[in-house]
C-alpha cells in the first residue's frame, strides 16, 4: 500500500487538498492511505524518522519554516532514500530552482482553482507511485551514441523532451532533467521509436516525456522544469487526449 505524507503551511489549503486527495484515492482505485498531515517540514521528520517509504506531497514555499523547499527534500532522502517527493507549488518558476540545487523529485504539481484538474494530477502521481511499487524492475534507460567510440546512458525519466537541430542536418537534442542538452547524430523518427510510448509527438520536430507535463495551453505544453515546448494545431486533440488517459481513473 502507498504511504502519503501531505505538508503545506496554510491550514485551509491542507484541508482542501485533503479532500481532494482523498477523492483521487479512491477515483484511482489505488491502494493508497494519508498516513500524515503536516503543516512544517519539520513535523515530516518528526514523522519519517520511525521508517518506511512514502510518497510525498508537499509544498515548496512552508512560510518561515526553516526547513523550506530543497533543504527539506535533502533530509528526507536522508530518511527514506526511496521516497517519492511531488512538490505541489503555485510557483511554476521554481521548477528550475530545484533542478538546478541537484535535488531530483518525482515530479511537480501546480495549485490550479480547477479542483478536477486537482483531482486528475494525484490519480496520475497515484497511479505511477502504485504501478513502481509493484515493478520494481530496473529502471528503463537508452544508449545513445555521442562519439566515434563513445556512448550515454539516459534513464527515461531523466528525458524532459528531445527535438530536432535546426542548425545541424540530421540530428537532435535529448533535453534532460538536470539541465544538460545533447546533441547526437539521430532523426525525431527512429529517437521516438527507442523511447516508447511514454513520449508524446507534439510536433513534428518534438517529443515530449509525458511524466513531466503540467500543462497544455495556448499551443504550449509546460513542463516540469517550466520549460515551453510547442504543440501543433494538429497534434492538440491527441496530446489532450494521451494527457487524460494517463490521468484516468
Amino acid at each position: 500500500m502507498l504511504q502519503i505524507i501531505l505538508c503545506d503551511d496554510d491550514p485551509f489549503t491542507l484541508r482542501l487538498l485533503t479532500g481532494l486527495l482523498e477523492r483521487a484515492i479512491r477515483k484511482s482505485g489505488t491502494a493508497a492511505k494519508i498516513v500524515c498531515l503536516a503543516s512544517t517540514g519539520i513535523e515530516v521528520l518528526q514523522f519519517i524518522r520511525g521508517g518506511g517509504t512514502y510518497l510525498y506531497f508537499l509544498d515548496y514555499d512552508l512560510g518561515k519554516d526553516t526547513l523550506n523547499g530543497i533543504d527539506l527534500v535533502r533530509q528526507i532522502y536522508r530518511a527514506d532514500p526511496e521516497g517519492k517527493i511531488v512538490f505541489v507549488t503555485s510557483h511554476g518558476d521554481k521548477g528550475m530552482e530545484i533542478l538546478r540545487s541537484g535535488v531530483r523529485p518525482y515530479g511537480f504539481m501546480e495549485k490550479l482553482v480547477e479542483q478536477d484538474e486537482m483531482i486528475r494530477e494525484y490519480v496520475r502521481y497515484l497511479k505511477m507511485a502504485s504501478y513502481e511499487e509493484k515493478s520494481p524492475a530496473e529502471e528503463a534507460s537508452i544508449e545513445i551514441s555521442i562519439g566515434m567510440d563513445e556512448m550515454v546512458r539516459l534513464s527515461l525519466s531523466e528525458i524532459l523532451y528531445v527535438d530536432s537541430v535546426k542548425t545541424v542536418a540530421h540530428s537532435v537534442c535529448f533535453h534532460t532533467f538536470d539541465g544538460s542538452e545533447i546533441t547526437v547524430r539521430d532523426t525525431i523518427e527512429h529517437v521516438g521509436k527507442l523511447l516508447g510510448d511514454s513520449f508524446i509527438r507534439c510536433h513534428r520536430s518534438v517529443l515530449v516525456n509525458e511524466k513531466h507535463i503540467l500543462s497544455l495551453r495556448g499551443g504550449m505544453i509546460k513542463l516540469s522544469n517550466s520549460a515551453l515546448v510547442p504543440c501543433a494545431l494538429g497534434r492538440k486533440r491527441a496530446v489532450s487526449d494521451r494527457m487524460a488517459a494517463g490521468k484516468k481513473a
